[in-house]
């Protein structure tokens, strides 16, 4: 409490701030199951995202009610067996309330009700989890070549190549990566063809990044990512671009290593058995580039618990 209130010019600023979160809270709670059932009414079954929406009245539940009995049970009333992934990721952001400090024993509760309840077979859960991250395609008018737009398809190569070499001997893989134009878009095009799950991790809402990340000269790219959408389930860490605004003012703190950051956390709350970043890296961070592929590979290695593989980039430079 004392490092959020710090953040703030004055307490009594902090405490403005806060009252008006609890507001906007009580407001959201009322609206929020009709924006659900709005959205479940939108969605028709087998729709690839009607499970998130299925989630929400458990994800509200989580920040809103206190009796964790309860919170589980919306959450084991909406997971099935064709949709584990699902929890692992709802697993993955009480797992971040929790180093937040926010309700950590609700859930602690709530994640150790849900698990047991599932049960699940030691093979079914025996998956590795992959984070990708690799460099975006070099702009127009880049000086220095890292990735040139007629290296693409030797990109794709190195990286199928490698996704092949981890898949052996029947290993089940599921990635996660982002979706900016070049290493990521590839990425997940290469697992629909060799039949890897694969989920897109945006650090903002889908349009929002969309804007962003694809500026001009990337009309091509944009297109191949809103074809992703339309194929691969999609997680979004924020509502919003940037930072919210208790985070806005700390020095230091980007929204896209934020976004690194996040992926990372999810993959170790989930029950992969084992977690490796793959990442297409030309080993240089370059400086004034925040939550680049180096920033991926450096927390990666300091986490501890992550196996780093790294394609060397230099290799799409080659004659």
């Amino acid at each position: 409490m004392e490092e959020w209130e710090a953040s703030f010019p004055s307490n009594d600023e902090a405490s403005y701030y806060r009252e008006k979160l609890r507001q906007s809270v009580d407001q959201l709670s009322a609206l929020l199951p009709l924006v659900i059932d709005a959205a479940l009414e939108r969605l028709p079954e087998g729709h690839k995202d009607r499970v998130w929406a299925e989630m929400g009245p458990a994800d509200l539940a989580f920040l809103v009610e206190p009796n964790a009995s309860r919170v589980a049970r919306l959450y084991r009333d909406s997971v099935s067996e064709s949709h584990l992934f699902a929890w692992d990721a709802a697993k993955g952001q009480m797992k971040l309330f929790d180093g937040l400090g926010f309700r950590p024993k609700l859930a602690d509760a709530v994640i150790a009700a849900v698990e047991a309840h599932l049960c699940r077979p030691a093979e079914k859960e025996e998956y590795e989890m992959v984070i990708f991250s690799g460099h975006l395609i070099d702009e127009p008018g880049r000086l220095e070549p890292r990735f040139p737009p007629d290296r693409v398809d030797k990109a794709r190569q190195l990286i199928k190549d490698r996704l092949l070499s981890l898949q052996k001997e029947g290993r089940k893989l599921r990635v996660l990566a982002s979706a900016a134009p070049g290493s990521d878009i590839i990425c997940h095009e290469v697992c629909g063809e060799i039949n890897v799950d694969s989920t897109l991790c945006l650090p903002m809402p889908r349009n929002i990044y969309a804007s962003q990340v694809f500026t001009d000269g990337f009309d091509a790219w944009r297109t191949r990512y809103f074809n992703l959408l339309e194929k691969r389930p999609v997680l979004e860490l924020s509502d919003r671009a940037g930072l919210p605004n208790w985070l806005s003012n700390k020095p230091g703190v980007d929204a896209w290593e934020r976004g690194n950051e996040w992926v990372l956390r999810m993959a170790l709350s989930s029950s992969a058995k084992k977690i490796m970043l793959l990442a297409l890296w030309n080993q240089h961070e370059e400086p004034g580039r925040a939550g680049g592929t180096g920033h991926s590979v450096r927390i990666a290695r300091g986490s501890g618990s992550v196996d780093v593989h790294i394609i060397d980039a230099q290799e799409l430079l080659a004659n």
